[in-house]
């Protein structure tokens, strides 16, 4: 395995890691810790959440296909593999969504009000229309319809480019949603206490995340290196899906 492919994993990982840890401590250290009250706690589950779904995991089912090459597991291991984590991204994005909108309706606050939550709403229904489709072409359509490769061959470009659209947005949203939060939480925001470092801090390794991610995705070096060393080539549904990152 290329020696550069493995560093930049790492890095991902790394970088997803401390955000997810910067995003709990900002939420136990600053903000009250979670709970599902109806109040602040269960607000937030939401960034929480929403972080570890929507970009930690979905990243990582995104490099799933590129990681597993030199592990010669067969093809259908690993698209059930990536079906798995981005069902469990949905329901982490589901429990973020329901913590958010419980704790408008105990506070009498409204709903999708801010560019964020415009934004972030768009995301997880590109998600979820993503997963539906994504289930139907590589899934059900490769056990139903065996002959269906041409098919879903014309449908992997879509497929491959929602899949990093996704991820950006859901980078972008979080971004928006830490700057938002901060300004709300933090009264002398302006002279950058220790919260908005925190704050600031983790927003900057989701992006770090996300890039790394889309630079592995995006690098033919890496796809080329690890195709040559894995046998399922043999397989005419991997001559298809070896090209993508997300089937």
């Amino acid at each position: 395995m290329n020696s550069t492919f493995v560093i930049l994993v790492g890095l991902a990982e790394l970088a997803g890691l401390a955000g997810m840890g910067l995003t709990i401590t900002w939420m136990i250290k600053y903000l009250g810790g979670f709970g599902w009250d109806g109040y602040a706690k269960q607000f937030n589950v939401h960034p929480l959440m929403m972080t570890v779904g929507m970009i930690f995991i979905n990243g990582n089912a995104l490099m799933l296909y590129r990681v597993t090459l030199s592990l010669n597991l067969p093809r259908i291991i690993v698209k059930f593999c990536h079906l798995g984590l981005q069902l469990l991204a949905a329901g982490c994005g589901s429990i973020g969504l329901a913590a958010v909108f419980g704790f408008h309706k105990t506070i009498g606050t409204a709903n999708l009000y801010s560019f964020h939550s415009w934004v972030g709403l768009a995301t997880f229904i590109m998600f979820g229309i993503q997963l539906l489709f994504g289930f139907l072409f590589f899934i059900l359509f490769f056990f139903l319809l065996p002959r269906s490769e041409n098919l879903r061959g014309r449908f992997l470009p879509i497929h491959v480019f929602f899949g990093k659209m996704i991820l950006i947005l859901a980078t972008i949203t979080t971004c928006m949603g830490i700057q938002e939060k901060a300004m709300f939480a933090m009264p002398n925001y302006d002279s950058l206490p220790a919260q908005a470092y925190v704050a600031h801090f983790a927003g900057f390794s989701f992006v770090i995340f996300t890039v790394t991610v889309l630079y592995v995705l995006s690098n033919d070096k890496f796809r080329t290196a690890s195709d040559r060393s894995s046998p399922q080539l043999l397989s005419p549904d991997v001559n298809h899906s070896t090209s993508h990152s997300n089937t």
